[in-house]
């Protein structure tokens, strides 16, 4: 059975030396003189390949291919585009509309037939495909219809990402920027219970999954299940501490007798990007659905990663810009900053705070020992032990060189010393062990509190800063506790 070619062009006198060149090298030639008489036919001949002209009346060799290409009984037929366009965006039209090949009109028929036989070679159509075709010869399939089907889908698909785009305005408010997702994320998903939950790069920041009920007031169990559930699925990317839920929307009504065995269908979405989980969503209903059938799912979860990249850009880099980039805690303007607010916080409603300098002992001689990059780990390595000694109430800070601040709100002299003597033998006991050099570590601290007679941040300060000392002077590897006066 010979190759069947479907042959399109309005040029009555192109169409007829195409055809005779075509016919002689063997293939059987059936003709159309527009896109829309093609993609008809297209159903009738069943062809093996069609070759098109580009610029045609009415529907183009670009639409036609396109139609051809957006069917799911056609899309394997292959395409090429003849033309006498030479624009590198005509090129590029012509792979977007999904052709095999885009060649000249000037071609010789030699050239042609070698590209023909070509690609039939590497996109081959079945008897079956193609018998498949001809079995939608009955149905509606004028080229006008299709276009609109494309065209309306296209409309849909530009305004539904559209919609999400519009909230890029609102990154810079986290509550309002999921109050709005929620109200779009309703407007076509069906649900009881929806969930947005966004990573921060701060492991010490709430990780808050934000949940929508649509107004019905569900019970705090099911909420809790639907939170455990949730992060339980994340955790298998990246460990989540200290979660919690938080409901959006008013709750109304009496509370609805709901439990998680209600919820008949799920759906949880982790979102990565560059390999860190910058967030997630989910979906729980109490009627069997089917969220990846849904028409715009892959458009949504696109739109919704973009979003939630942004959004994880954009605190990333508020948050380095308060952060000391080698251990990755708050730097010195941070402190300053901070210390400053702490003070004047206990003086206006009093409260205990404590302050505590820690110093690396003989870090130098780390240095001038081992070189900088093992005394960049060790620094490194005290900070992540600050991390877990402390709690996520308490701040932690690079004041400057090997000399690290732990602020600790809310802590008596007595309260504070638990955490500090817990890390001063946490570094002592930790193994230090970089590019197979080992050695031990020791730190010395100083301990103060918001004593009353301290007037100021700076005596605060300058007392941490005595014991500090002074803890040096007594053999190093200890804490000292500055004394001074309780209320």
């Amino acid at each position: 059975m010979s190759t069947k070619i479907l042959l399109v062009e309005d040029s009555e006198s192109q169409l007829e030396f195409l055809r005779e060149g075509l016919s002689k090298n063997g293939f059987t030639v059936e003709v159309a003189r527009n896109g829309a008489e093609a993609y008809k036919k297209l159903f009738e001949c069943s062809p093996d390949l069609v070759l098109s002209d580009i610029m045609m009346p009415v529907i183009d060799g670009y639409q036609l291919c396109r139609l051809i290409k957006n069917k799911e009984e056609t899309k394997k037929i292959p395409v090429i585009l003849l033309t006498i366009l030479d624009k590198k965006i005509d090129s590029f039209w012509g792979k977007k509309a999904g052709a095999q090949l885009f060649l000249s009109k000037s071609i010789d028929i030699e050239e042609l037939v070698k590209n023909i036989n070509a690609t039939i070679r590497r996109y081959p159509v079945t008897e079956e495909y193609k018998s498949n075709i001809a079995k939608q010869a009955d149905s509606d399939n004028s080229a006008h219809s299709q276009l609109n089907i494309i065209l309306n889908d296209l409309l849909l698909k530009s305004v539904f990402a559209n919609e999400f785009r519009n909230l890029s305005d609102f990154m810079n408010y986290e509550r309002v920027l999921v109050e709005k997702l929620f109200s779009l994320l309703s407007s076509f998903v069906e649900y009881s219970v929806a969930g947005i939950f966004f990573a921060s790069p701060d492991d010490f920041s709430e990780n808050i999954l934000y949940l929508d009920t649509l107004g019905k007031n569900l019970s705090k169990n099911l909420l809790s299940d639907i939170q455990y559930d949730f992060f339980r699925k994340l955790e298998e990317i990246k460990p989540i501490r200290d979660s919690k839920f938080e409901v959006v929307r008013i709750l109304l009504g009496k509370e609805m007798e709901y439990n998680f065995n209600d919820m008949k269908s799920k759906i949880i979405i982790p979102l990565v990007f560059d390999k860190k989980l910058i967030g997630g969503m989910c979906f729980y209903t109490r009627s069997e659905t089917d969220y990846a059938s849904f028409r715009y799912f892959d458009i949504m979860i696109s739109e919704l990663l973009a979003i939630f990249k942004m959004k994880y850009q954009y605190t990333e880099k508020e948050f380095m810009s308060v952060l000391d980039g080698l251990t990755g805690l708050y730097n010195r303007r941070q402190f300053e900053l901070g210390i400053e607010q702490e003070f004047n916080r206990t003086k206006r409603h009093p409260a205990d705070f404590s302050l505590a300098i820690l110093d690396i002992d003989f870090f130098k001689k780390v240095n001038d020992t081992y070189g900088h990059q093992y005394g960049d780990y060790v620094l490194k390595t005290v900070a992540d032990l600050m991390k877990s000694s402390f709690r996520k109430t308490d701040l932690l800070y690079r004041y400057g060189g090997e000399e690290l601040v732990i602020i600790m709100p809310e802590t008596n002299i007595e309260g504070a010393v638990i955490p500090v003597q817990r890390l001063r033998k946490a570094v002592e006991e930790y193994n230090f062990d970089y590019n197979g050099v080992k050695a031990k570590v020791t730190v010395s601290i100083g301990l103060t509190m918001n004593y009353v007679d301290f007037k100021s941040a700076t005596e605060l300060l300058k007392s941490a800063d005595e014991a500090l000392y002074k803890a040096k002077e007594e053999g190093r590897n200890r804490v000292i506790i500055h004394e001074g006066k309780s209320e």
